[in-house]
């Protein structure tokens, strides 16, 4: 808009008026016959999710994560392994949370950094699920011992292949968030019985500019 500013020729002094000066130098101003948007809202790194105790729940955590990831232009293969470790997360949550009352809810936390994705998922526990814990524990330290989360795949694929099919505890799950998912799976329990799992995938390339 420079060229079209009144000024002074001989002392280049700006003589717009004030209310001139307003329009044409903020940045938040929309001239009419314009489309120019000079400033944009910063797109949300995270989103926190409350779920209650219920296989329904699982599908509408996964919409809307799903519509959370793909504003952020990931690759529809990205997602879709991050809706998948969402899934598994949550059905953890549901199969050995504690839900004594109404009020108990899960936590599902989805961030999105520079380079890596995380997804939290925090449900309440009790002295019940020191079993649950332990195994957990297990798991996750026999993962990480192979070097290629593949070979984990497969080697939990033989084992499984070999149960009941009314086993439920097959471990499947956390085996697929390493590998499909590409994440790193970690937990903890904090104050008040409170679980939180989490799994963080690096991601290739950097999606914040």
């Amino acid at each position: 808009m420079s060229a079209f500013r009144k000024k002074n020729r001989r002392s280049g002094e700006d003589r717009r008026s004030g209310e001139e000066r307003r329009k044409f130098d903020d940045p938040k101003f929309k001239g009419p016959g314009t489309d120019i948007i000079r400033e944009q809202k910063p797109m949300k790194r995270s989103i926190r999710l409350t779920v209650s105790p219920s296989w329904d729940e699982i599908e509408r955590v996964r919409n809307e994560s799903d519509e959370f990831l793909k504003s952020h232009m990931l690759p529809h293969d990205t997602v879709d392994a991050l809706t998948m470790v969402i899934s598994e997360l949550i059905e953890n949550g549901v199969k050995y949370g504690v839900f004594k009352s109404p009020e108990n809810k899960m936590i599902v936390i989805l961030h999105i950094g520079q380079s890596v994705i995380t997804v939290e998922v925090i449900n309440p526990v009790d002295e019940t699920a020191h079993y649950h814990l332990r195994r957990l524990d297990r798991a996750i330290q026999w993962i990480r011992g192979h070097q290629d989360p593949f070979e984990a795949y497969i080697e939990r694929l033989k084992e499984v292949s070999k149960r009941p099919l009314h086993d439920e505890e097959s471990g499947l799950g956390l085996v697929r968030i390493a590998y499909e998912g590409g994440a790193i799976l970690d937990f903890f329990v904090g104050e008040d019985n409170i679980l939180n799992v989490s799994a963080v995938s690096n991601v290739e390339g950097e999606f914040w500019r």
